[in-house]
């Protein structure tokens, strides 16, 4: 007897009935629970469309509010969660979506720096502020903010380095034109010299510094060749005009004192003022202690006799001065007493 032809699937469903109830089963008792869990969750509402102008005093609340959320950590967790993923913005017949990946990275790297805290409030307030002047060039109305885009970069602009972006004159033309011949001459100059570039810089700053040291030799010459003039021209005007009995008697009344710096300083004068006397020296109070003792010796008005010891004691008289008045050598009595040894040896006759 041949089997019937859907005999093989009688078979196959009563051997696999017990596993396809066991199935059903499981799929009914999860069906409630996925409907339940569906309607608790809510779904999120969906961020509002914004025309030009609704956007633009959006971002002007968000600008005020970071100020306030910028304070503290907390605030500023809760602005940026308080931000949708993106903004929905309907303006000249398009639609634009403005992801807030942005705003919401600047604001939680200053959740977790409060270091740069203030750096990051400053730069999403920026970005705050450049949307709107977008916005507001895309609409052609005017943007809210005072310290938009369109201001920042005129003022970057205006800085020295932009310059030469803007309109020139003929004549920094023709300057910048001459800088730049000089500079190309300069520099071929420099580039035949051993070759190298950097040989020929390095000459280059050798003459500099040995043009500019020999500049300072020469005005420190002039300098101190003024300087020496000038005090020589004090030191002869500090010099009263008084005779050789007037010096002796300031010099005997300084050693009275006990001042025999001063003392000697008055009898060198009474030796150089009782040889102007005698028509030895001429009366010029230009001159040093060692251009009168030059002078001294050039001098064919002293009587062969006394010319040397006379020069000799102008000399003694000239080496107290200089140790003792302008090398502030100690002086000593027995230094005065040497000085008025010298002086009558010029022919001054002390009392």
């Amino acid at each position: 007897m041949r089997p019937e032809p859907f005999e093989w699937i009688h078979s196959f469903c009563v051997r696999r009935l017990p596993a396809l109830a066991a199935i059903l089963l499981v799929l009914m008792l999860l069906a409630p629970g996925s409907a339940r869990t569906a309607e608790s969750t809510p779904q999120s509402p969906a961020a509002p469309a914004y025309d030009s102008e609704s956007f633009i005093k959006e971002l002007g609340r968000l600008k005020a509010a970071l100020v306030t959320a910028g304070n503290s950590t907390e605030a500023l967790r809760s602005y940026r969660e308080s931000l949708p993923k993106a903004w929905a913005v309907e303006t000249g017949g398009r639609r634009y979506d403005v992801p807030t990946d942005l705003l919401r990275s600047r604001l939680a790297r200053a959740e977790r720096l409060p270091d740069l805290r203030g750096q990051q409030v400053n730069l999403a307030r920026d970005y705050l502020d450049a949307l709107a002047a977008e916005t507001a060039s895309l609409s052609g109305e005017p943007a809210t903010a005072t310290d938009s885009a369109r201001a920042k970069l005129d003022a970057i602009l205006s800085r020295p380095e932009y310059a030469r972006s803007k309109q020139q004159s003929w004549w920094d033309r023709m300057r910048e034109r001459i800088n730049e011949v000089l500079f190309n001459a300069l520099m071929r100059i420099l580039r035949r010299v051993g070759g190298q570039a950097s040989l020929g810089f390095i000459l280059l700053w050798i003459g500099v510094s040995a043009a500019a040291i020999f500049i300072a030799y020469f005005l420190f010459r002039v300098w101190f060749r003024a300087a020496r003039a000038e005090e020589m021209a004090l030191q002869a005007a500090a010099v009263p005009v008084k005779s050789w009995q007037e010096w002796v008697f300031a010099a005997r009344e300084a050693a009275g004192r006990g001042d025999y710096r001063m003392a000697i300083h008055c009898a060198y004068w009474a030796g150089i003022a009782r040889l102007q006397d005698l028509g030895a020296l001429a009366p010029d109070r230009a001159k040093t202690p060692r251009e009168y003792l030059r002078a001294l010796e050039k001098s064919k008005l002293l009587v062969t006799q006394t010319a040397g010891t006379r020069r000799q004691a102008l000399e003694v008289l000239t080496s107290h001065l200089e140790k003792i008045w302008y090398g502030y050598r100690i002086a000593t009595e027995a230094d005065f007493r040497d000085s008025l040894a010298q002086l009558e040896t010029l022919g001054c006759h002390l009392p």
